[in-house]
């Protein structure tokens, strides 16, 4: 997933904040009221808060970085992730393999309501796949399930029907590829095939009301788009007892410092949103550091290079810029969230290799780079180099506008000279995205499934070029990283995989169409009531099997709602204590 303006606002915020913390002690964290009993307790509303906002609600249309988040509350997936960030049975109970991998059948679990309170069938699977994968819907995650027969004539409008996804009997859904994908079942955990209810009708529509089979369901009037959303729990939910909360709600476009005030008081109960100064305050306070941990790695951000312009269609300026970057001074600009890259996939991510050699500084072997590729430098009098400015394009606000500034200093002393533009963000797309425009950009890519391919073949294979709207930002070809890919799609054997992916690493690093500079990793906090609580792998703020355990000062410590937000939607009830 390219980096959303969402995810790229975050960081900007952070980063401009730097030093700008408040003064005087951070709040004590709020006590539980039980702190010894692991007894999972019910009721309650968890609220958190977001600077971002997002527009639509709809597995079919993830179209804002916030969307997953609410999307993991109301809707529930045949497969999910679990705390490892392995693929689990979960609105299907157990899966089969057949055809050497080119079919699977999904048993699905019997008595599943959806929030209309009708049962989840497998004729809802079907209907809800062909309406996700339908062109009628704008969903940009269409092409990870190309592989399941009859994906290119929905695609061409050539059928209505999916033809390789079958209903067989009332709890038994039958998949057919068109040939092996061991990213199938991956990228089928990720939310977009997800069921909705008849409600939603077989085709997309903007006007529909969210509704799913997942733990929290959205009520009539629950979202103040905006503003806030609330959502309640879904008592007809598969999982018996769960979840425990009476609700969870967001509120949007908060700023980071009434968000981290909120949660000193415990208005709010989780925060992510940290400026700076205070991230490095709260992971120092020893009462608060307990309450906090990372995210796990799933972002990498790099410089990337246009291959098919000069002068990076020559491999050893690309190698050059590779090794002339500092990637500790990087980290430094924000070091509560980056840390110094040098490979394509961050170490999270299954099927990571930290052990591989990575791209690293080495100002030596970038002067040696530059000799061989035509353009010797001298430091010492500064004679020599590419004889042209370099067109770099970034948008504003961005953590580029920071990054920037160093990556000009390195590549200087090797002779290469930076002309950076900034523009708006749509600007930046469209520049960075097309054929022949952009030389040189910063670049990032976020997980969506936790795969190596969903790293290395949307953005290196050649197959993900476009004139427009390239995926492949560096325009990057090379025959036997793209057969490396293909071979690796198809290996469902784990140690064959993991040594093709590992050689495709290799072929990444050295020939550099991107110099990899960071992964960016996320800081939750929460309140000491907030129990049951972990970051995800893959989800954020997965808190649908988290419980309150708020005590009399933690309800003191609570802001007053709008009029009938929660407890209205609650029908009056305030949850338990």
């Amino acid at each position: 997933m390219r980096w959303t303006r969402d995810a790229a606002r975050a960081v900007a915020i952070a980063c401009a904040a730097v030093g700008l913390g408040c003064a005087g002690e951070l709040e004590p964290p709020v006590p539980a009221a039980h702190p010894d009993d692991p007894t999972p307790r019910r009721g309650g509303v968890l609220h958190l808060a977001s600077f971002a906002d997002m527009r639509v609600i709809d597995p079919a249309n993830i179209a804002d970085g916030l969307v997953p988040r609410v999307n993991q509350a109301i809707f529930a997936g045949l497969v999910d992730y679990d705390g490892s960030g392995r693929v689990v049975p979960d609105l299907a109970e157990r899966w089969e393999v057949l055809d050497g991998g080119r079919r699977y059948r999904f048993f699905l679990r019997a008595g599943v309501r959806f929030h209309d309170g009708e049962e989840l069938t497998a004729d809802d699977v079907v209907r809800s796949m062909e309406r996700a994968l339908h062109p009628s819907a704008p969903n940009p995650y269409a092409s990870f399930y190309e592989s399941i027969v009859g994906f290119a004539e929905i695609q061409d409008k050539k059928s209505e029907a999916l033809a390789g996804v079958t209903a067989e009997g009332k709890y038994v859904v039958d998949v057919r590829l068109k040939d092996v994908d061991a990213t199938f079942l991956p990228a089928l955990g990720l939310q977009v095939l997800r069921p909705v209810c008849k409600s939603a009708g077989r085709r997309y529509s903007d006007t529909w009301q969210p509704c799913g089979a997942g733990p929290f369901k959205l009520l009539p009037g629950g979202w103040d788009k905006g503003r806030q959303i609330t959502l309640v729990r879904h008592d007809g939910y598969f999982r018996p007892g769960l979840p425990y909360l009476d609700a969870i709600s967001w509120s949007f476009l908060v700023n980071t410092a009434t968000q981290r005030f909120k949660f000193e008081t415990g208005a709010l109960d989780l925060l992510q949103d940290f400026r700076q100064a205070e991230l490095l305050r709260f992971q120092r306070d020893p009462r608060w550091k307990p309450l906090g941990e990372y995210e796990a790695e799933r972002q990498v951000g790099a410089e990337s290079m246009n291959t098919e312009l000069a002068p990076f269609d020559n491999v050893e300026i690309r190698r050059a810029v590779a090794a002339a970057i500092d990637r500790d001074h990087i980290r430094l600009i924000r070091p509560g969230n980056l840390r110094a890259a040098g490979l394509p996939i961050p170490p999270a991510v299954l099927g990571a290799n930290p052990s591989l050699p990575g791209q690293r500084y080495d100002l030596g072997a970038a002067l040696e780079h530059m000799k061989k590729a035509g353009y010797p430098y001298d430091p010492a009098t500064g004679r020599g180099g590419y004889p042209h400015p370099i067109r770099y394009v970034i948008y504003r606000q961005g953590l580029s506008e920071y990054t920037v500034q160093l990556l000009a200093q390195d590549l200087a002393k090797i002779g290469l000279r930076l002309d950076v533009q900034v523009v708006n963000y749509p600007s930046y797309l469209a520049i960075t995205h097309r054929r022949g425009k952009a030389q040189m950009t910063s670049a990032g890519w976020q997980q969506d499934y936790p795969d190596p391919s969903d790293f290395l073949d949307p953005l290196f294979h050649s197959r993900a070029i476009n004139d427009e709207d390239s995926n492949n930002v560096a325009f990057y070809k090379n025959p036997r990283l793209d057969a490396l890919l293909d071979r690796a799609r198809r290996e469902l054997d784990p140690p064959t995989r993991q040594r093709l992916y590992d050689e495709a690493q290799g072929i990444v690093v050295d020939e550099a169409p991107w110099a990899f500079t960071h992964y960016y990793r996320w800081y939750d906090a929460h309140q000491a009531y907030v129990r049951g609580y972990k970051p995800h792998p893959v989800w954020t703020h997965n808190v649908s099997f988290s419980w309150l355990d708020r005590g009399p000062s933690a309800q003191a410590g609570l802001a007053p709602r709008g009029p009938s937000t929660v407890l209205g939607l609650l029908g009056g009830r305030r949850g338990a204590p």
